[in-house]
Formats: structure tokens, sequence, C-alpha cells
């Protein structure tokens, strides 16, 4: 599903002397099958937007249109619960979402909601567990016998069993130690991927943001403040440092190596693993001309 949002605006308490604003004239597109990162310092306006893309929050002014699907200030749409089985968000701390008495009644609370049978809603409830990294065992144990990383995953497959196009995530590697950040991000590219999703990252991990997006865009003070696909967003590292944001630490690392050895390297390297390639490749250059 393809997303356009055109000149949104959103205010808290409107015509209240509390009234803040917290998005202003917002123009976005996001081709179907894109992963989107949106970063931004906290209050810039990035989890207001997400809010958006399933009827959560209403525009004070604008549109955001998903698919079929319009969002329009001051003009109800009637179908928000078909809307939002087409866009799952997993938020910060999805495990304290969980509440049945087995992982998969909590997986398959969801589809039973929305109307799929019990038998599809276990036949998926079956794959996914295996999706998320765990077995089958685990379907009639409590989820909160589970460890935290583990109850994350069982929260994941329940926004997957939904069968979303559209997946968001907000800040989905809170509080992980570096192991379960890294495994959970390469779960989620995975199922990008496999399952063709559009997917939006909201994040502060610059690494996550150079290394599977398509398209970056950040926000300050509820605007677009830059956008662009990572080669573009990182070569400009002056900028980020006037919005208060730093560049990845293999980008600041290419960089110092082009000054060190003065050579251009490209700019697409934002894995580790990569920049280590970068590096033996300037050292083994020098070694042949020495």
């Amino acid at each position: 599903m393809d997303i356009t949002i055109k000149e949104l605006e959103h205010s808290y308490s409107k015509g209240t002397p509390f009234e803040r604003k917290a998005l202003s004239n917002i123009n976005l597109s996001i081709p179907s099958g894109t992963f989107q990162t949106i970063i931004g310092h906290t209050g810039s306006g990035k989890s207001t937007l997400i809010q958006h893309l399933n009827g959560l929050l209403k525009p004070t002014r604008g549109s955001i249109q998903i698919g079929e699907f319009c969002i329009q200030a001051g003009v109800k749409e009637k179908r928000l619960k078909a809307l939002r089985k087409h866009v799952g968000i997993v938020f910060q701390y999805p495990e304290h979402q969980l509440f049945e008495e087995t992982i998969e009644k909590d997986i398959i609370f969801g589809p039973l909601n929305f109307g799929v049978s019990e038998e599809e809603a276990k036949k998926r409830a079956t794959r996914l567990i295996h999706q998320v990294g765990l077995d089958e065992s685990y379907l009639n144990r409590s989820p909160f016998d589970l460890s935290g990383g583990q109850m994350r995953r069982v929260a994941i497959a329940g926004v997957l069993a939904m069968k979303p196009s559209i997946l968001i995530l907000d800040e989905p590697t809170a509080g992980l130690d570096p192991r379960g950040r890294r495994e959970i991000m390469d779960l989620f590219f995975r199922l990008h991927e496999e399952e063709g999703l559009t997917t939006i990252l909201v994040t502060h991990s610059m690494e996550d943001a150079a290394r599977f997006s398509d398209d970056i865009l950040i926000m300050e003070k509820g605007g677009i403040a830059l956008q662009g696909g990572p080669e573009t967003i990182f070569s400009n590292p002056e900028a980020l440092k006037k919005l208060s944001l730093d560049v990845p630490e293999t980008v600041q690392f290419i960089h110092r190596l082009e000054e060190r050895f003065t050579k251009n390297l490209p700019h697409s390297v934002f894995t580790l693993d990569a920049a280590v390639d970068a590096a033996l490749s300037i050292l083994q250059k020098g070694e042949e001309h020495s």
C-alpha cells in the first residue's frame, strides 16, 4: 500500500489555552515496499506522525491516503477498523500488552476479533512462532514465563498475525541489550523482505537507520528537517550536527580513513563488516604500492 501525506498538521488540546501544535505541514510519500526510517529528538513529532497512520490520531489539517483509505481533517472515516487490519503497530515495550494465559491465545486474539476462523488463526500462530525465532512448544506456555526478549517476540507475532501490509515500529529495540537489538532488527528486516511489507521504523539509532533504510526522514519541531536515502543523509555530517544528531560510527570511521589515506570510499558502507573490508582494501593497496 502506498502512503501519501499532504499538508498534515496536528494540534493537541485544540481550541483550549493548552493548545500545542505537534505537526506542521507534513508532506510525505512512502511507496509500497519501502523501508522508511523516521528520526528525531523527543518532541520532534515522530510518534505523533505514526499515530495518524491507523487513525489513533486525526489530522487537524490535511490528509493521509493509505491505499484506498483516506483520513482527512474534518471528515469521519467509517472504515478505521478495516484500515487497522492493514496497518500494524509495534509500540515501545510491546510485551506489556500481553495478557492471555497462553502464547497461542495471545497471538490469535487479534485475528479472531477481525473475523478470522479459529482454525486459520491457529495456523498463523504456528507459522509465526517459528518466524519470530521460537518453536511450536512455546504456544501452550504462559507468556509471563518467558524472558523479556522472548515476550517481545511473542508480542511481535501477535501484530504479524493480523497480516498487515504496513508495519510500524516505534522504538522496537528499547530496553534490549546490544545482542537483543541486533537480533530483533535482523528479524524485522527479514520479515520486511519476505513478506513484502512497507516498514516504518521510528528510532534513535543512526546505525539502524543507515543499515536498513531505503529512505530516512529527520524531524524537528513538528516538521521535516531533512529527507533522503542513507548516502544523501550521512554524506552531510554538518547538517546532522546542526540538528544535534550524529552520523553512524561506521560512517565516521570511513570519513577518517578517507582523510588519513586521501582516498574516496563508497558512502554506502554502513555495516561494521563493510567498514572493515574497506579498511583492509586501503591497507592492501598501500602495501602493493610500497
